[in-house]
């Protein structure tokens, strides 16, 4: 069968309950669940870059024939407060820190970094935003330069209103990107996200397509696509028309249990993939 997409699992060696992550804990086991599933790539996510040692991820890399597309780093704000538009200097620089000690292990599996929920909030005091923000851009533009010379994609990751208070669009994200200007600075769209935020998911897509770097796939309920109402065909449509042909990544809630989402999720990219590839044929 052909796969438009390659297809990665999310995992981290932390044992948290809530977050969207697909495997936890056991992450030897879970490089070997994504290689028996079929999938090309393993998304890693880590409170902290010593969580893991990098030798270990290489040879799990060469033992299953997986590539880390990127190393998720959302755990940093959501369990330490650490953001780059804190309104602490100190904070900042910590997560800045943080980061770089992230792009340090990527350079050395050959993975992209994510900056997701790091990006922080500007907060409801008008009179703040704007120095917040200008303090959150000069950080990531920090990063993007030492991201750069260790050979690192960035990959920035517009969340919803409730998630973050001024990148909740590909649109604001591309604006921001293209603000800064670091070639190595990417865009990730979620389509968990982007259900809340974009009134065209396609469009967006498309209009982002020059700087789009990775994807998550996660259906309404942040499950596995087809567990919810969202309609995937026109969304995989619109990247192969784009010319998109980089992960689709799984960063969903392990329900009912890991294996079962990931195969749910395998599924319902063959077939949309298998619909695809006969209409590019002709068929």
């Amino acid at each position: 069968m052909t796969r438009i997409f390659p297809v990665a699992l999310t995992a981290t060696p932390a044992e948290v309950r809530s977050a969207p992550i697909l495997l936890r804990g056991d992450l030897a086991g879970a490089f070997r669940t994504a290689a028996e599933l079929g999938c090309a790539g393993l998304e890693v996510h880590l409170r902290y870059p010593s969580d893991v040692q990098a030798g270990r991820l290489r040879r799990w890399i060469a033992e299953y024939a997986l590539a880390v597309p990127t190393i998720g780093t959302g755990m940093a704000a959501t369990l330490d407060g650490l953001t780059l538009a804190h309104p602490d200097p100190a904070i900042r620089r910590q997560a800045l820190e943080r980061l770089r000690a992230h792009v340090d292990l990527a350079a050395q599996i050959g993975s992209a970094v994510t900056i997701g929920s790091v990006s922080g909030r500007l907060g409801p005091d008008e009179a703040q935003r704007s120095e917040r923000r200008a303090a959150a851009l000069e950080a990531l533009t920090e990063l993007c330069r030492y991201a750069h010379a260790c050979g690192v994609t960035l990959l920035l990751e517009p969340l919803n209103r409730y998630e973050c208070d001024y990148l909740n669009t590909l649109a604001d994200a591309l604006a921001l990107a293209q603000e800064i200007g670091a070639p190595n600075l990417k865009l990730l769209a979620d389509t968990f996200h982007m259900n809340i935020e974009e009134t065209d998911i396609a469009a967006a897509l498309a209009a982002a397509a020059p700087r789009l770097g990775h994807v998550h796939l996660a259906d309404s309920n942040r499950q596995a696509p087809g567990r919810g109402h969202l309609d995937f065909a026109p969304i995989l449509a619109a990247l192969a028309r784009s010319g998109y042909r980089g992960f689709l990544s799984f960063e969903i809630l392990p329900v009912p249990d890991p294996v079962t989402a990931a195969q749910q999720g395998i599924r319902t990219v063959q077939a949309l993939s298998d619909i695809l590839t006969a209409a590019q044929k002709g068929e």
